[in-house]
């Protein structure tokens, strides 16, 4: 094999006819250019859904728990306090969501408020011995007279022309016949990265949520689970699935998010395949090349079988010569697609409209992994267009060759 390799890598450096000269050149970017696009490809595509998996959990729960009917829970306490006793989950956090629509300095929009019970929030059991939101709506609190503070998203902000420390009106829709409208106060802005949360999502406590409307009860209509192993949300979903019995539905976030996910995946599949096929076309380059060097090495093939070259000889000759070229376009694409996954993340080159795509900026994440596959399926291709014109080499009758020269 040494003796093969070493023939092949001196017949790779030597000076070519300007024809395969060109074709070897033409070989070796359309390998290059297919492995960098294909690998900027993936990262880009990896990115955009490592993007909305990180944006999605940041801010929506791992597990949601609704009732059959998705109307509020009642009893939500002694649930919620079963449910923290799992040693899966993390956390549980009541919520509710109320439609309403804030009125701005600029604008008008629709908003979405979005209460969650948790101990900071101030809210506790009747057990506690504090009175609870229900108990605060009968009594006149000591913070009466001040106004509600809520947080905003930062482009329902930008809509309504809201800032931080601005004053706003916020319309509420539990009594249809006489919507009630309360000032409000901004006590800051919130973005989290989503278009979808930051151009309708309002957070407020329950204490202001009371405060609101007289006809407001926190009492939540979701169950807002964090678990420790995200991947294993599925199970954790599972088993709350079979203590709360059929008046619950459980979705975790695989579930919930299981179309968008899927179509990502199969884009990543498709664009695989169609640069792949990119890759082989200008592999057929490297067939190309490797006649016309048969086509000018034949004298040398017959001196070669006259000094006793076997026939598998003669195919590892021009079969690693072919994949010098080969290695040569992977070892440039590789290098070409890293480097431009670089420059696209620090130049944040892929803007997109927030309000088709949800996200504003994509990055790009290259894996080991699919580098490695992708490296794989370029070597094989390469592979595969040396064989046809390394078996003709080895089919050269030398007689026949010597005769003519």
């Amino acid at each position: 094999m040494n003796f093969e390799l070493k023939l092949a890598w001196r017949y790779f450096r030597s000076r070519r006819k300007s024809l395969a000269r060109f074709t070897s050149l033409v070989a070796i970017v359309g390998i290059a250019a297919g492995v960098a696009s294909l690998i900027v490809a993936q990262a880009l595509a990896r990115g955009f859904s490592d993007e909305m998996q990180d944006k999605i959990l940041a801010n929506t729960a791992h597990v949601s728990v609704f009732s059959i009917d998705e109307t509020k829970i009642a009893g939500w306490r002694k649930i919620k306090a079963d449910l923290e006793k799992s040693e899966s989950i993390k956390s549980v956090s009541a919520t509710t969501y109320e439609n309403s629509i804030i009125v701005g300095t600029q604008a008008t929009s629709y908003a979405i408020l979005r209460v969650v019970h948790s101990p900071e929030s101030g809210v506790r059991s009747p057990e506690s011995g504090v009175e609870s939101s229900d108990e605060i709506k009968d009594q006149k609190p000591e913070t009466e007279d001040r106004l509600i503070e809520i947080s905003i998203g930062a482009i329902l902000a930008g809509k309504t022309g809201l800032k931080k420390g601005d004053e706003a009106q916020i319309i509420t829709f539990e009594n249809e016949a006489a919507p009630q409208t309360s000032n409000v106060r901004i006590e800051e802005t919130f973005q989290t990265g989503l278009y979808e949360y930051d151009s309708t999502w309002i957070y407020i406590s329950p204490e202001s949520f009371a405060r609101l409307d007289q006809t407001l009860n926190f009492t939540p209509t979701v169950f807002s689970i964090s678990v420790k192993d995200i991947y294993r949300a599925d199970e954790t979903a599972r088993e709350i699935r079979a203590s709360l019995g059929e008046s619950f539905r459980v979705l975790d976030w695989q579930e919930a998010n299981q179309p968008l996910f899927a179509a990502l995946s199969l884009e990543r599949k498709v664009v695989l395949a169609i640069i792949s096929l990119i890759i082989f076309i200008a592999a057929l380059n490297i067939t190309t090349t490797l006649a016309l060097l048969v086509n000018e090495r034949r004298l040398d093939i017959a001196i070669l079988r006259t000094c006793g070259a076997r026939t598998k000889n003669l195919v590892f000759i021009f079969l690693f010569e072919g994949l010098f070229l080969g290695f040569l376009g992977i070892f440039g694409g590789v290098v070409f697609g890293l480097l431009g996954c670089f420059a696209g993340n620090y130049f944040k080159i892929i803007n997109l409209p927030a309000e088709v795509y949800s996200l504003r900026y994509i990055p790009f994440h290259p894996n080991l992994t699919n580098v490695l596959l992708i490296i794989l399926i370029a070597f094989l291709l390469c592979l595969a267009a040396t064989v046809y014109p390394a078996f003709r080499a080895s089919q050269i009758k030398p007689l026949e060759n010597l005769r003519n020269h």
